[in-house]
């Protein structure tokens, strides 16, 4: 049964928890080669490692055919770091070039996506990442409680038919609001979506019914965007009205909101455990 379901109304239970694993496939990939630790996938730039750095890299030009040799931190040799090599092998090729003004706004985003990578690789090792100014936080979809990505994989299938390919994350403010913003992946340079949740929502006390209505309230902002009609921002128009009430527990979802959130959250900036 999925605990989601429109024309249902009866949660499959553990511990006065909805079950959001009964119906969300889990797509296993095949297990592929890691790259070498040693060169960029191209062949081009080498990598060397010293036990000594920890939020530094530089590089020299002119080791192999004229393309460049990088020094990253030992800790990059691991296998979870590839993605970041390959952004430092292109920053270093950027980086030896004429400093054109094109050329160093290459090379500033280049370093930018290359330190967003490596915080975000930490987060998702469960360790702390390189503390920095100016640097978007990585994004944690675990929580203390619950785990977002379930809640948000759930959602998207139950709703939008898996069509939404937005991210999410618990928000790193205190307090009640939860948003969505777009962002751009620092490997990719796409842009994507990204949902953020108040942590207010992870709380012993709070049931996943409330999670995931919150969660489908940030999913319409993104399928109804806000209307400018007569010079006035309509956010919460009556399209939107009417799909957030086809949530299966949305009566319950904001009851919770109105009467509990507001108790975490003052509990949070007392610096209690949820």
């Amino acid at each position: 049964m999925n605990p989601f379901a429109e024309n249902e109304k009866e949660p499959l239970a553990f511990d006065g928890q909805l079950d959001l694993f009964g119906f969300v496939a889990s797509n296993k990939e095949p297990e592929t080669k890691a790259p070498s630790p040693d060169c960029s996938q191209n062949g081009l730039v080498h990598f060397k490692y010293n036990p000594l750095m920890k939020k530094s890299i530089r590089c020299k030009g002119g080791f192999l055919f004229g393309h460049p040799e990088v020094l990253l931190p030992a800790y990059m040799k691991a296998p979870e770091f590839a993605a970041a090599r390959e952004l430092a092998a292109e920053w270093a090729e950027h980086a030896v070039r004429r400093k054109t003004q094109k050329n160093k706004a290459v090379i500033k985003d280049l370093v930018n996506r290359f330190w967003q990578t490596v915080d975000q690789i930490f987060t998702d090792k469960g360790e702390t990442p390189l503390a920095s100014k100016g640097r978007l936080p990585p994004i944690r979809p675990q929580g203390v409680h619950h785990n977002l990505t379930d809640v948000l994989a759930a959602i998207n299938n139950t709703y939008f038919d898996g069509s939404l390919t937005c991210r999410i994350t618990w928000s790193n403010r205190v307090g009640g609001l939860s948003f969505h913003s777009i962002r751009k992946d620092p490997v990719t340079g796409e842009s994507f979506h990204l949902i953020s949740i108040s942590r207010g929502y992870d709380a012993a006390n709070c049931p996943l019914y409330a999670i995931a209505g919150v969660v489908y309230h940030e999913c319409l902002h993104i399928v109804i965007p806000v209307e400018e009609r007569g010079g006035r921002r309509i956010v919460h128009g009556r399209e939107f009205r009417q799909r957030e009430k086809r949530y299966i527990y949305y009566d319950e979802w904001i009851k919770w909101h109105k009467e509990v959130l507001p108790r975490n959250i003052r509990a949070m900036r007392l610096h209690k455990a949820l």
